[in-house]
């Protein structure tokens, strides 16, 4: 426990407001002991295990027996820190909580660890950058660098990092929300666990038909157990799994797709152009092999489907769902860019492939498709 001076705990100088703020909205902005909100400026950083214990070997060595603290638990590790009021902190003081008590407590502390630690990272680069942009407008009011010059870099530093544009944004725990992605930050991404629109962490349960059983969070574990043959257990886990294809499919592409920027030239920006004009749809959307003789000869979509073979079931601004031949199939807009460097904007899709009216088995495909000039 912090010892007090006045209204402020001295150990609290130790903790940045990056520090505090990650540890603050972690815990939902409430104190962990009362459960009422907290204010920032009433956050009381309190450490469950007190401090001062760190201070006596023996006595922390007893403690970790009876309160089953693990071998590499550090008590003045973020692992022992709880966001606290003023209220509790003063009623606490040095106290030891009982082992169950603390145990609760701890356990707490730990589930929220990975969403203090993305925070943290999070705010802390948010930090990085807006101490560049000072020290540039410094650098630039003093004459140092020109601002022709900032441009210079700026541009080098967009052509070996472009960021593209998601048509739908990424929803991850935290309330982080991704509506434009540079390559660096995929790997990041990956392993960052997915939410839902209502910000609730999504969860998928996939089995192996050997019967094993998984539980996935995360872009990379869904990418690992897909391809190790896991599949949804139930309908409703394969409608959940729509949820993970998304990002999958962006990160695989930015990822294999070496020069991925924005483009210098849209001819589907302005006016709205987009795959729900199938007169801009290459019948490459078609699965190769199955387009009968009779349409060989066509460019589009708009072509076959003027022959009355290709039905266009329903569609968004960024959705189609056609049905051709017998096969049935969701083309879905996920990121518009320069994907092949010829400085035109291409749209980046993926589909779902309908095999029965009970049943949706997606196949992932990432399709990359420079729209008919």
């Amino acid at each position: 426990m912090d010892v007090r001076i006045g209204s402020a705990p001295v150990a609290q100088e130790r903790f940045s407001d990056i520090h505090r703020r990650a540890l603050w909205e972690a815990h939902r902005k409430r104190c962990l002991y009362c459960r009422e909100p907290l204010l920032f400026k009433e956050l009381v950083i309190d450490h469950v295990i007190p401090e001062k214990t760190a201070k006596d070997a023996n006595q922390l060595a007893d403690l970790r027996i009876s309160h089953g603290l693990g071998a590499d638990f550090d008590i003045v590790g973020d692992e022992n820190l709880a966001p606290a009021c003023h209220a509790c902190n003063i009623g606490k003081t040095d106290y030891l909580l009982s082992p169950e008590r603390a145990a609760l407590i701890l356990t707490q502390v730990a589930a929220q660890l990975p969403k203090f630690n993305r925070l943290k990272a999070r705010y802390q680069e948010q930090a990085s950058d807006d101490a560049v942009m000072l020290g540039v407008s410094v650098a630039i009011e003093k004459g140092l660098i020109s601002p022709a010059e900032v441009g210079n870099i700026l541009h080098r530093y967009e052509t070996d990092d472009p960021e593209v544009n998601l048509y739908q944004s990424l929803q991850f725990v935290g309330d982080i929300s991704v509506a434009a992605l540079r390559r660096s930050e995929v790997g990041r991404l990956f392993d960052e666990p997915l939410a839902l629109l209502n910000c609730q962490p999504a969860h998928l349960d996939v089995e192996h038909p050997d019967g094993r059983r998984r539980e996935i969070r995360t872009t990379r574990e869904y990418r690992d157990a897909i391809t190790q043959g896991f599949i949804p257990t139930c309908n409703a886990m394969v409608k959940m799994a729509t949820l993970f294809d998304l990002p999958l499919a962006v990160f695989t592409a930015i990822e294999r797709i070496e020069r991925a920027q924005p483009a210098r030239v849209s001819f589907i920006r302005e006016p709205r152009t987009g795959i729900i004009d199938l007169k801009y749809m290459p019948i490459s959307m078609l699965p190769k092999g199955q387009i009968s003789q009779e349409d060989a000869d066509c460019k589009t979509l708009e072509e076959i489907q003027s022959k009355g073979n290709l039905k266009l079931v329903s569609s968004t601004s960024y959705s189609l769902h056609i049905e051709y031949a017998y096969f049935s199939r969701i083309i879905v807009e996920i990121m518009r860019a320069d994907l092949n460097e010829d400085g035109i904007e291409d749209i980046l899709v993926y589909w779902l492939r309908q095999l029965s009216p009970r049943y949706l088995r997606r196949w992932w495909h990432v399709c990359i498709s420079t729209l008919y000039r």
